[in-house]
């Protein structure tokens, strides 16, 4: 029973995924680079490191340095040395890299608007079960 319910977990997140991944599209942004902007806007100082990006990514095998050139590339975050201790580097989030983070929102919620067949209970216990299931 339990194989059968992970195969349809494991399909609702892919499709989930794919939906964000469309709408995102027009940004050229993926849902980890948005999730970087996320934690560099929510930071002190709307600036964090490189360690600090590290650990609260979901993913623990996301590429976090190629995932920050590319934002760079972009213009969307800027490494900036620490004048101290030039090993320590900051990665702080751009005017552009903000408003491409707060729209990049907008859009991922569009790929997730499935979910608003759900109401507030099913939402509810959904969540529940998900937290149940990462304890």
């Amino acid at each position: 029973m339990y194989k059968d319910v992970a195969i349809s977990f494991l399909q609702t997140a892919q499709w989930l995924n794919g939906n964000v991944s469309r709408e995102l599209e027009p940004l050229d942004l993926t849902a980890q680079q948005l999730k970087v902007l996320s934690i560099v806007a929510q930071s002190e100082n709307q600036q964090a490191t490189v360690s600090q990006i590290k650990t609260q990514m979901f993913d623990p095998m996301s590429n976090v340095s190629r995932l920050l050139n590319k934002l760079m590339e972009k213009k969307l975050i800027m490494k900036v040395r620490n004048v101290e201790d030039q090993r320590l580097v900051h990665i702080q989030i751009t005017t552009l890299g903000l408003e491409s983070m707060c729209l990049g929102k907008e859009l991922m919620d569009q790929g997730l608007s499935p979910m608003a067949k759900l109401d507030e209970s099913e939402m509810e216990t959904l969540s529940l079960l998900l937290k149940k299931m990462r304890s």
